[in-house]
């Protein structure tokens, strides 16, 4: 499960949050679909990044007891 919110997390930031800085660089558009596409992939990727530190502090605590 970690590994998948991390890979969907990266995927979609890149995706959406890609297509959103190009299109606002290039040309003064502000996509709200892909903003907020590119949000949620940051968001799904902190919390991929949280999931897989509580697991392995879970792991160190079992191998201490």
């Amino acid at each position: 499960m970690k590994s998948l919110l991390i890979s969907l997390g990266i995927s979609m930031t890149i995706i959406f949050g890609g297509g959103f800085i190009i299109r606002f660089i290039r040309d003064s558009d502000f996509y709200i679909t892909e903003f907020i596409g590119g949000i949620i992939g940051i968001i799904i990727l902190i919390m991929g990044i949280f999931v897989k530190v509580k697991m392995k502090i879970e792991e160190k605590k079992e191998k201490v007891c």
